[in-house]
């Protein structure tokens, strides 16, 4: 036992001693009078040379190129195309945006007294009624987006705890 004790101790010793040595740290130089900053080397032997052959050109020649008529050419047959499609967008006339439901129900004369309340509530605002059978939807605002609608939804849900930010599809004036 006292063999195992002092052999430890040796060892705590010689660990003692390795760690409290001096460690070769580089020291940063805080005057900066010491370092030499002139040093420069030609690296151009170990760049690769590219060898070019000069040619002037004596006389400037300008080509007048043609565009070329192909028999697989479908411009005519895409400007019809993107046509219809203007038109058919102008005919639509919708915007993608968010409103905010109040009521959703089937019941005619509960869908009217929240339209009435809401205009009460929020006197500037526009409350709608609309109707797809057999419910009744009661919406107000028009925004492009859903944070938008936020300010809005947290008046009216004081009011009205179930009222939810839906998308909904705009009409535009034309």
């Amino acid at each position: 036992m006292n063999k195992f004790v002092s052999h430890i101790l040796l060892l705590a010793v010689l660990l003692l001693s390795v760690g409290c040595t001096n460690q070769a740290i580089p020291k940063k130089d805080m005057e900066g009078d010491d370092v030499d900053l002139s040093y420069s080397d030609d690296l151009s032997k170990y760049r690769p040379t590219i060898e070019t052959k000069s040619t002037s050109i004596d006389t400037v020649q300008t080509v007048n190129n043609q565009a070329i008529r192909s028999s697989y050419e479908i411009s005519n047959k895409m400007n019809v195309v993107m046509d219809s499609i203007a038109s058919r967008n102008n005919k639509l006339a919708t915007l993608s945006g968010y409103t905010i439901m109040v009521y959703s129900g089937t019941n005619q004369v509960e869908a009217g007294r929240v339209r009435n309340r809401l205009f009460d509530i929020l006197p500037a605002m526009d409350a709608q009624i609309q109707y797809k059978l057999p419910t009744y939807f009661v919406k107000i605002g028009e925004f492009y987006q859903q944070i938008e609608a936020q300010p809005l939804y947290e008046k009216i849900r004081k009011y009205y705890p179930a009222a939810t930010v839906v998308p909904e599809q705009f009409k535009l004036a034309k």
